[in-house]
Parts: structure tokens; C-alpha cells; sequence
């Protein structure tokens, strides 16, 4: 045991002198973005249609084996060709095969007998093993990124809209009306560990609703009170997240089965402020004080649990995780580490919010102070668009934002590889090589960066 500790000292000894070393010898931050954008493009698309699946197989990775996450789940597959879609290179054809294997899913015998099932094997049938079952982000995720695909094709002048209102939008209405219907229902989290009522769930069936009234009133005329009531009461559910006693958005209400945690503490808060991002609504927006005040808890948080933390260079942001009594290390059981798209997941909604303050500006208050505290020192008070204090709050937040880049460099693979994970004690890579999820959240806080937001 104490050879054990040994070699691990040795290892965080060499970690740390590598992070010292690295702040004098690391390329250029934006030429290595822009690699890595094109690296990222290139590993999802390998990830997609891989030999002997049904054309639409977006795997979650090429991992067949600890772990074996070679299936398509409808959350990570959406999220993704939502990523792509946005993207100009991205052809039509890619985006049709992952309609046309969504849309086949949706009439699958599925354990569940209902449109939450939340993965299906190479073929496009259901995963028929014991599973956290019904995961409903996955229906709202799904309809968001059928939206914006149709949205792109008619706008660009699709030549075949009739496919579109013919199949993509009747489809699109399964998942709305299977929304309406269950909204208000316990799931399984997107992490499929806890069954309960969720912030992020319930964030992102409200986009669902928000955008199909916006959608059908522009190009196809039908009733949306419904869509839009579900949208006002699913509103209502979420403003009581807000947690006064902790300060920040607790993540989970009414745990009836599943992980404990005790803290409340989940960075898919965070995700799912960055994907209604595009709302431009300030309900809990990245830019929000609430979102704002939970991101420094979550920071906070991981940087005292991860070893990593302790011997960060100081050109390097906190290695972030997925919450803090997570104990799934990639492969089985034991303790969590810091996932790349968690850390993505913090640049992202830093420039989300840098795009938020640039219209509206920013009012430091109670709080939100919490968190630029961590940033500058300022004082309560407003601080309107393209004041010299907002200006100078911006510029230190871009730097915060950078470092987080900068820690997903340091912790990849030399050839732009990202796995799930990074360990948390000496940052080599863990879990599934590849995560078609990662190199998408890469992309999104990419773009992020360089003002081409992801829709």
C-alpha cells in the first residue's frame, strides 16, 4: 500500500512540474482552438454512420469495452447533430440520416413503451437491459434539434420541404405532445442515475415548447396554446429550484431513487443554461444571477474535491466534474474525476454571458457577487453596455473564460483525442476514448469564443 502512495506522489509530483512548465511553452490559444475545432469535426463524423450500424448511428463512442458505450442514446445524439447543425460544413445528408434513424426509433418496441427510452443498439433497436428508464430530456433534446434542422433547410430552400412537413414535423409533434403530457412526471436525470424531478430536464422540455411556437407560427400554422401553457407551467416548476438556504440552483427535487447528493450541486444546471442560451430570455440564463451564483459554487466545489486542483499552473482554469459526490470513475465505481465536457461547459457559459452583459448589461447584486468575486473587484451596482467598467469586467471574464480552454489542452491527448473524463488526481484520460460529446461541447465553446454561437 504504501508503494502505492509512493508511485501516486511521484506521479502528482510530475504532473505539477509539467503544469509549471507548460505556462512558457503552450502554441498560441486561438491557432490550437481552431486545430482542435477541425480535429473535433473530423472524430465526431467517425463516430457517426461507424461500419456494420444502420445509417443515423450516432455512437456515444467506438468504446466497446470498459466501458462499452458503442449505442446511440437520443440525448447525446441530439445534442450533437444540434452542434452540427449549426455548422455550414455539416452536409444534409448527415443531418437526414439522424432524422430518418430518430424518427424510426420513435415507433421502436421499447422497454419503456414510450418515447423517453433513452438508447438503442447498432440496428435501431432498443436497448432491452436493466436501464434508468424514462429518460424525458431525451424527446425535448430531440425536438430542439429537429426544429433547427428545418429551420435550416427551409431558410437555405430545401428542395424537398414537402419531406419536411410530411415527415420530420409529424414526427417532431410525437415528441411536443409526449412533452405536454409528461412534463410534469420523475425521470431518470441525463446522467440516468436518479429518478426524480429535474432542472435540467425541465430547462430543456421548456425550450422545446418556447421554440415549436415560434417554429410553427413561422412556417406552418397550428395551434400552440398548449405548447405555450406547458411552457408557462413548466416556468413556474423550475423558479422554485432556486435554492436561498445554499445560494445557487439545487439540481434535483423529490429524489425518489438513485445517487444521493446531499450538495445539489450539478453541472448540468449549467448545460442547460447554455442551451437555452438562444432564448435571450434571462430565465436563468448563462448571464443570470441565479446561473451565475451556482457557477461559483460548482467551481468552488470541485476545485477543493479534485487532487488535480491543488497543483494547477496558474494559466490553467479548475478541472471540472459532474457533481460532487459522484463516484463513477469511467470504468466502474470508485470517484469521479473531471469530465471535458463539464469543462467545456464553463467556457461556454462564460461568453454566453460576456454576449448577455454586451446587450443588457450587468447589475452586481447579493447574489451574483459571489461570483465576480472571483473574477474582479467590483461593487454593487449597474454597469451598462459599453461602460469602461463593464468593458474591464468583460476583458478579466474572457481571461477566467480561456483558462478553461486551456485546461482541456493541457489534459488531451496529443493528437486532439478527448476521452469522457480526466483523472482526477494526475489528468491522463479515462473512460470512453472519444466521447462524441465531448468534441461537440468543445465545439459549442468554441464557437462560444468567437461570437458564433450554437443555437
Amino acid at each position: 500500500m504504501f508503494a502505492v502512495y509512493l508511485n501516486l506522489l511521484l506521479l502528482l509530483l510530475i504532473t505539477t512540474l509539467v503544469h509549471q512548465s507548460v505556462q512558457d511553452n503552450t502554441p498560441d490559444l486561438d491557432h490550437w482552438i481552431s486545430k482542435q475545432d477541425t480535429i473535433s469535426f473530423q472524430t465526431i463524423h467517425q463516430n457517426i454512420n461507424p461500419y456494420g450500424t444502420k445509417r443515423g448511428f450516432f455512437a456515444a463512442s467506438l468504446s466497446t469495452y470498459r466501458p462499452d458505450y458503442f449505442y446511440t442514446w437520443t440525448r447525446d445524439a441530439a445534442l450533437v447533430a444540434r452542434v452540427l447543425t449549426s455548422l455550414n460544413e455539416t452536409s444534409d445528408d448527415t443531418l437526414m440520416d439522424y432524422i430518418q434513424f430518430q424518427i424510426d426509433t420513435q415507433s421502436a418496441d421499447t422497454r419503456c413503451g414510450c418515447l423517453g427510452e433513452p438508447k438503442f443498439n447498432t440496428d435501431g433497436s432498443s436497448y432491452r437491459g436493466t436501464w434508468g428508464r424514462p429518460q424525458n430530456d431525451g424527446p425535448a433534446e430531440r425536438a430542439v434539434t429537429f426544429m433547427l434542422i428545418a429551420t435550416r433547410w427551409i431558410d437555405n430552400g430545401y428542395q424537398d420541404t414537402a419531406w419536411i412537413y410530411n415527415h420530420l414535423v409529424p414526427s417532431l409533434v410525437k415528441d411536443l405532445d409526449y412533452i405536454v403530457k409528461v412534463w410534469y412526471q420523475d425521470s431518470f436525470d441525463l446522467w440516468e442515475e436518479v429518478l426524480g424531478t429535474h432542472f435540467y430536464t425541465l430547462m430543456v422540455m421548456r425550450r422545446a415548447m418556447l421554440d415549436s411556437v415560434g417554429f410553427f407560427n413561422s412556417y406552418e400554422k397550428r395551434p400552440v396554446d398548449e405548447y405555450r401553457l406547458t411552457a408557462h407551467l413548466i416556468a413556474k416548476r423550475l423558479e422554485g429550484f432556486w435554492s436561498v438556504e445554499h445560494g445557487y440552483v439545487m439540481a434535483t427535487q423529490g429524489i425518489r431513487n438513485g445517487v444521493q447528493k446531499p450538495s445539489g450541486l450539478d453541472v448540468s444546471t449549467l448545460l442547460a443554461a447554455n442551451l437555452v442560451a438562444s432564448r435571450k430570455d434571462g430565465f436563468f440564463s448563462p448571464g443570470s444571477d441565479k446561473i451565475l451564483a451556482t457557477v461559483a459554487a460548482l467551481e468552488k466545489s470541485f476545485k477543493s474535491l479534485y487532487p488535480i486542483n491543488h497543483q494547477q499552473a496558474q494559466n490553467l482554469g479548475t478541472c471540472i466534474g459532474r457533481y460532487p459526490e459522484d463516484i463513477y470513475d469511467g470504468y466502474d465505481t470508485s470517484v469521479g474525476n473531471p469530465w471535458f465536457l463539464a469543462t467545456a461547459a464553463f467556457t461556454e457559459l462564460y461568453y454566453l454571458a460576456i454576449e448577455e452583459w454586451k446587450q443588457v448589461g450587468v447589475e452586481v447584486n447579493d447574489i451574483n457577487q459571489v461570483f465576480f468575486s472571483n473574477i474582479m473587484q467590483i461593487e454593487h451596482g449597474y454597469y451598462a453596455p459599453q461602460s469602461n467598467r463593464l468593458n474591464q469586467l468583460i476583458g478579466a471574464t474572457q481571461v477566467a473564460a480561456n483558462r478553461f480552454l486551456k485546461t482541456i489542452r493541457f489534459h488531451q491527448a496529443n493528437n486532439g483525442s478527448m476521452s469522457e473524463q480526466y483523472d482526477r488526481y494526475i489528468g491522463y484520460m479515462a473512460g470512453a476514448r472519444d466521447l462524441t460529446w465531448s468534441h461537440a461541447a468543445f465545439i459549442s465553446a468554441s464557437r462560444a469564443k468567437s461570437e458564433r454561437f450554437i443555437q
